[in-house]
């Protein structure tokens, strides 16, 4: 039995998430995918601003000097 790493979906067709709720917090999150955080060079802790756009949300890293 061969054991392999699954392969990340790139922009799939159809590729959404849901908002869900922190049961402790109380506070709303959602999660962005691996592929989108690999592509940009983000990781945990990476500070991003979020900005809303006509009916888009807009998110961007904040790059500190």
């Amino acid at each position: 039995m061969e054991i392999g790493i699954p392969e990340m979906q790139k922009n799939p067709e159809k590729n959404f998430t849901t908002v869900e709720v922190d049961p402790v917090t109380g506070e709303y999150y959602v999660t962005i995918p691996e592929w989108i955080l690999n592509d940009f060079g983000w990781y945990e802790g990476t500070e991003v601003n979020m900005e809303v756009e006509g009916d888009c949300i807009v998110i961007t890293e904040v790059k500190r000097d």
